[in-house]
């Protein structure tokens, strides 16, 4: 099966989530034309990349600023399509929780907010107008052999922070904000998306019993997160390294005054574990970085934090730092430990890091979604708008990776376009690989009639179409008419 047929096989599923045939239509011409689009990724270029520049374009626009439809809806394709994804039927669901920031120029867009910008630097705090996103990405990796790991985003929650009132407000809009405030922090959005994504594991009797993982950074290890995860939920994130920790509480041989305690003796932080000749260190087989690699971790289970409460027991994880070099006879660098904390006890070591390790595969999301597909290049003014079409196209980048997978698994295969002489070789196919194979495919069928209906490029299957390796530039684009 082709990419482009496997991806409209899987945007065909979309048709329920959408009350009327024609509004099912219009998403989908919109979805090809948001991602084969060239340039900049907004709506017009959208209809233009399919041929409707000429005709009246504010239904496209209507789509997602008045049609009624749910955005976490889009995702329940990919989690359909999970476990066939997944190795065993008592395999556990891995995934990964991250927030970005789609940066913005306007001050009046709604839900847009003077945001810390992550990219400045540590020593200097800068601030950008942005719409500020929570994602969460399921983590699927090859049934055979070893290999990175695929992130497929299932959802991607709109999070804005409370509106703050001018300071001559009145007492009742201050005591609203205060009020606001608390209910829209990241870590309450986070929560939300994992019991989001759990019910509708639940809802699917291949996933109801699955236990899901989900991995997260040090911004999401709190006790909001972890005290709120749900039934056959299991959180993994980095903490602080002089977190304070304690071992069970020893049984007590009667009753003694005070107030009883909850806690038992004070155990070493993360950062004395580390150098505490007395735990020895682990090896432990992960993939990471391109090839199995052996890391030297250090555990201790059974552990109690206050953040997690006193009854859930913990296990503390120290990965030691790696040594690199930059060049080859350069000095030998070391990077920094990871201090991780995971709130089953029992979970296998070689599990729980190579989960952590995965968690990256988001952080390649978001660079897909921002410089490559252009989430944040959308100039739309409605509520709903400024919500959904960021919704639409992290959903139709999440099916054309899941259609990648259907096609040709997780290597790269001669379907693709060469590589560049100046690439060696490459593990996997990237995005760019994927959208050059779509602009490729889609010229190959458009190439037997100067007018394209998106309807008809299934029946439509010339038989030069795999040998054809031409560029598709956007006038091309422009004769695909939906």
């Amino acid at each position: 099966m082709k990419l482009l047929e496997a991806l409209d096989e899987l945007l065909q599923e979309w048709r329920p989530v959408f009350s009327q045939e024609r509004t099912f239509q219009r998403v989908r011409r919109l979805t090809f034309g948001l991602l084969v689009s060239v340039r900049m990724h907004l709506t017009s270029a959208a209809i233009c990349a399919t041929g409707r520049q000429f005709q009246d374009w504010s239904a496209d626009y209507r789509v997602c600023a008045r049609s009624p439809w749910e955005p976490h809806q889009l995702f329940d394709v990919v989690l359909a399509h999970l476990p066939e994804l997944l190795p065993s039927a008592q395999a556990p669901v891995f995934a990964a929780l991250d927030d970005t920031i789609l940066k913005k120029t306007g001050r009046h867009i709604p839900g847009v907010k003077i945001l810390r910008d992550p990219l400045s630097p540590p020593f200097r705090v800068n601030f950008c107008w942005g719409l500020r996103f929570v994602q969460t990405s399921v983590l699927v990796s090859p049934l055979e052999g070893d290999g990175p790991a695929r992130a497929l985003p299932v959802r991607f929650d709109f999070a804005p922070p409370a509106h703050k009132p001018k300071k001559n407000a009145p007492a009742e809009a201050w005591e609203t904000y205060k009020e606001e405030k608390k209910q829209r922090t990241l870590s309450l959005a986070g929560v939300g998306s994992i019991v989001s994504l759990r019910a509708s594991l639940d809802a699917r009797p291949e996933t109801r019993q699955r236990q899901l993982i989900v991995s997260g950074d040090n911004s999401y290890t709190n006790r909001t997160v972890m005290r709120g995860l749900p039934e056959r939920t299991t959180y993994i994130g980095r903490f602080r390294k002089d977190a304070k920790l304690y071992y069970p509480l020893p049984p007590v041989s009667g009753a003694k005054p005070g107030r009883p305690r909850v806690y038992g003796p004070e155990a070493p932080t993360p950062d004395e574990i580390l150098h505490d000749d007395s735990i020895p260190w682990v090896k432990v087989r992960c993939f990471a970085a391109g090839q199995m690699r052996e890391m030297s971790v250090k555990v201790v289970q059974h552990l109690y934090w206050r953040k997690s409460g006193v009854d859930m027991a913990v296990q503390v994880v120290v990965i030691k730092p790696l040594g690199y070099r930059l060049r080859k006879g350069g000095k030998l660098l070391y990077r920094q430990p990871a201090f991780l904390v995971c709130t089953d006890p029992n979970l296998d070591l070689a599990t729980l890091v190579q989960a952590y390790i995965n968690r990256w595969e988001i952080e390649c999301n978001h660079r897909d979604e921002k410089s490559l597909l252009g989430v944040a290049q959308g100039q739309v003014w409605s509520a709903q708008s400024v919500r959904r079409l960021p919704q639409l196209q992290v959903a139709g980048y999440s099916l054309l990776l899941l259609a990648s997978l259907r096609c040709s698994g997780f290597q790269r295969t001669e379907e693709y376009l060469p590589l560049p002489k100046w690439r060696r070789k490459s593990v996997r196919p990237s995005l760019q690989d994927l959208l050059a194979l779509l602009r490729d495919q889609i010229f190959a069928v458009g190439s037997e009639s100067p007018l394209l209906h998106f309807d008809d490029f299934a029946e439509t299957q010339p038989t030069n179409a795999k040998s054809q390796k031409l560029p598709l530039a956007a006038d091309t684009l422009c004769t695909l008419a939906a």
